[in-house]
C-alpha cells in the first residue's frame, strides 16, 4: 500500500488554511520570524492529515491517505492518484475548498507534484518470534549503499537519515500493540486485524524529493499502481543480503539463554554428545523433551529451513488484502468509491 504521501496540490480557497503559527520575538518585543503550522484534519478513527495553504490556489498536503480514510494503515491501495483525489473531495466541504474544474481535473489526471511518497508492504513469517530473529539477522549480515543498518526500538532503519531514500523493517504484530500504535477501539473487526498483522514482517521504502526527481516519479501522473510495489522490491533487491537466516520451527521466547545456545547447535546438526559432559546432555535432553524435542536425534547439517535473508522478501510472497476485509470500511477502493 501506499503509506504516505506529502504533495503540493492545487487547489482555489478562499480561507487561509493553517493550525496557528510559532513566532521568535526578540527582547525589544519585535517579531524576527514566524512560520504557520500545519492544520490537523481528523480523519476516520482519529486519523489525521496534515493540511496548510501555500497561497490561495495551491495546499500543502501531508499524511496517509489510506489510513484518513479506513482509519487502519495495515493494508490499503496502491493508487496514489485515486486516494489523493478521494481525500481532496471529502475536504472540500470540511476546508470549504472552492476548486475550479481545473483543479479537478488535475487531481483525477495526477498534474501536481510529489514531495514524498512512502511505499509499503508485508510478508508472512510462520511466527512473530521468527521476524524479530529475521530482523537481528539482517541487522548483523546485511548493508545498503547507506552502510550498515541501525535498529531503533525494534525497527531496523537503512539510510534512516538520508535525505533520498531509506527503507525500514519491524513486526507489525509489535507495533499494533505498542502505545501510540494500536488499533482503534471502535474500527470494524479490530480483533480479526490483530489477529491478521500477528505474523507480519513490514517493509517500508520512503523516497523524498531529491530522489523522486532523479527517478522521474515525482509528478503524481508517473505513479501507475504497480510503481509502488516496483519501487519497494527494486530497492530492497539493492541491498546486500547474502548472509543465511534461519526460521526457527520452534518458537524460543522465554527460553533461558543456555537451552537457546544448545538448541542452534542442535538444529546446525552438531552432535551434542560429543560437545557436552554426559550429565549435561541428559539434563538439557530432559529439558527439551519437555518441550516436544529430542535432541538425541542429530539434524542434517543443512537444515532445510535455513534461507537466505532476501528470500523471505520474494515479490511473489508479499502479504495480499485478506478477503474478509474487501468490500467492507477496512479496504478502501478509490476506483470503486460511491
Amino acid at each position: 500500500m501506499i503509506d504516505w504521501i506529502t504533495a503540493i496540490i492545487p487547489c482555489h480557497h478562499e480561507e487561509k488554511i493553517h493550525g496557528g503559527t510559532i513566532a521568535s520575538v526578540n527582547l525589544d518585543g519585535e517579531i524576527e520570524w514566524r512560520v504557520e503550522k500545519k492544520h490537523q484534519v481528523r480523519g476516520s478513527h482519529e486519523s489525521n492529515l496534515n493540511i496548510k495553504s501555500i497561497d490561495n490556489k495551491l495546499i500543502y498536503f501531508d499524511g496517509n491517505p489510506a489510513k484518513w480514510l479506513q482509519g487502519h494503515n495495515l493494508f490499503g491501495s496502491n493508487d496514489l492518484i485515486g486516494l489523493v483525489e478521494a481525500v481532496m473531495i471529502a475536504l472540500i466541504p470540511i476546508l470549504k475548498l472552492t476548486p475550479t474544474q481545473q483543479d479537478l481535473d488535475i487531481w483525477s489526471q495526477g498534474l501536481y507534484e510529489l514531495k514524498r511518497v512512502d511505499c509499503t508492504a508485508m510478508w508472512d513469517l510462520p511466527r512473530r518470534s521468527d521476524i524479530r530473529a529475521w530482523l537481528r539477522a539482517a541487522e548483523m549480515q546485511s548493508k545498503s549503499r547507506h552502510g550498515r543498518p541501525v535498529t531503533t526500538g525494534g525497527t531496523l532503519y537503512f539510510g534512516k537519515n538520508s535525505r533520498r531514500w531509506s527503507i525500514k523493517f519491524y513486526s507489525k504484530g509489535d507495533e499494533v500493540e505498542a502505545r501510540g500504535h494500536k488499533l482503534p477501539l471502535q474500527i470494524y473487526n479490530r480483533d480479526n486485524l490483530i489477529d491478521w498483522a500477528d505474523n507480519k514482517l513490514r517493509g517500508e521504502l520512503t523516497l523524498r524529493s531529491i530522489q523522486l526527481k532523479e527517478k522521474q516519479l515525482n509528478v503524481a501522473i508517473q505513479w501507475k499502481e504497480s510503481t509502488p510495489t516496483e519501487q519497494l522490491i527494486s530497492y530492497i533487491e539493492s541491498l546486500n543480503m547474502s548472509e543465511q537466516f534461519n526460521i526457527s520451527p520452534m518458537n524460543l521466547d522465554g527460553l533461558p539463554a543456555r537451552l537457546i545456545a544448545v538448541y542452534k547447535l542442535w538444529k546446525e546438526g552438531e552432535d551434542l554428545r560429543a560437545l557436552y559432559p554426559r550429565a549435561s546432555f541428559y539434563r538439557y535432553r530432559s529439558e527439551f523433551l519437555k518441550l516436544g524435542i529430542d535432541i538425541a536425534i542429530r539434524q542434517p547439517s543443512k537444515p532445510e529451513n535455513v534461507i537466505p535473508l532476501v528470500r523471505v522478501l520474494r515479490p511473489e510472497a508479499i502479504s495480499q488484502i485478506p478477503e474478509w476485509a474487501l468490500g467492507t470500511s477496512l479496504y478502501f477502493e478509490p476506483n470503486k468509491k460511491a
